[in-house]
């Protein structure tokens, strides 16, 4: 049977109560104890189950934790006058000496599945052997199979760079970092750094160089080395806000482009895909169906390499009509791609 909070802060509190055999509990001395305990966890005095445990509570209580159904202890009662005082019994188990339930290592298994989203980032490699621990100490060993995974890359460089950059942000540091582009030399940069933003399996950090007026993104696995410096520190102003930066794109390339709205006839096959999953937070909500079968979806975003990409995934699902300039954009590079797919003789 599930054990609720207040009842396992009781069943605490008695437990601390029955294993001092320097004091005797009676049994008003364990209803205070376990007042006291409520107030303490709940920090509200008024609240349900706080400094109202009755008597009879705590008679249920001790019961309980004798059941073999419950924690299995042997209780001593022991009679002073018209009084009776209560402590473990020579030898008795105590709840430290119980083992995990196994609905309590369940729901440490569900935790520990939403926590391995983190796989891979440094910091949290200890998951791997909490996991272990679990899985030999209950029946999700051999006999279960993963029910839910997550997104990642294990094989992605840079990861090493996770930890120390996380580390600099908080605290506000300086970096020196050397940095290679795609197809380009290495050079070095002093930056601010601000921010961790993951997208499409990569994570880039943004920051900003020194005497420079606008952010930038790094990938972290172009990073090739790191140094701390004693430099100052270029804050960013108190309110504002990652979220409402990237607002405006998909992705994390922003650019001096203006947001635009953008026009797209979408393929039935298409737009069940893009209505559940939406290419970006302003897609209209209201999609207008066409004559030709297709449907008409608007958006208002920065153009940008990930927003292109995004659109090319799509093959002949989607046709951008407008702004003109994406349209022309999009149509050069589909020639470019029949280019390289038609047949030459040997």
């Amino acid at each position: 049977m599930p054990i609720n909070k207040n009842a396992m802060i009781r069943y605490q509190a008695l437990d601390r109560c029955l294993r001092n055999y320097q004091k005797r509990f009676y049994i008003q001395d364990l209803i205070d104890a376990c007042n006291h305990a409520l107030v303490e966890v709940t920090g509200c005095k008024g609240a349900k189950g706080a400094e109202r445990v009755q008597r009879r509570q705590i008679y249920n209580d001790l019961n309980f934790k004798e059941d073999p159904l419950g924690f299995g202890v042997t209780i001593e009662r022991k009679r002073e006058g018209r009084n009776t005082y209560y402590r473990y019994a020579p030898g008795s188990k105590t709840l430290k000496d119980q083992p995990i339930r196994q609905e309590e290592i369940d729901m440490l298994h569900d935790a520990l599945v939403l926590l391995k989203r983190f796989d891979g980032v440094p910091q949290f490699e200890w998951l791997a052997d909490v996991e272990s621990a679990l899985y030999s100490t209950s029946r999700l060993g051999e006999e279960s199979h993963s029910v839910v995974s997550f997104q990642h890359n294990p094989y992605l460089r840079g990861m090493k760079w996770y930890k120390m950059l996380f580390d600099v942000i908080v605290s506000r540091r300086v970096i020196e970092m050397a940095y290679q582009p795609f197809g380009k030399d290495v050079r070095t940069m002093r930056v601010s750094p601000y921010h961790l933003k993951q997208y499409n399996n990569r994570w880039f950090l943004i920051a900003k160089q020194d005497d420079c007026h606008f952010l930038s993104h790094y990938a972290i696995d172009r990073i090739i080395d790191i140094r701390e410096t004693a430099n100052v520190y270029q804050p960013l102003p108190e309110d504002f806000d990652f979220d409402d930066y990237f607002a405006d794109v998909v992705g994390v390339s922003i650019t001096d482009a203006p947001v635009e709205e953008i026009e797209l006839h979408v393929t039935e096959k298409a737009f069940g895909y893009i209505v559940t999953k939406p290419l970006h937070a302003s897609q209209c909500a209201h999609p207008v169906y066409l004559s030709d079968g297709r449907w008409s979806i608007t958006l208002k975003a920065q153009v940008n390499y990930e927003l292109l990409s995004l659109l090319r995934s799509f093959g002949d699902g989607i046709e951008v009509m407008r702004p003109l300039t994406l349209r022309e954009h999009m149509k050069d590079t589909i020639r470019k791609m029949a280019h390289l797919y038609e047949d030459t003789d040997d």
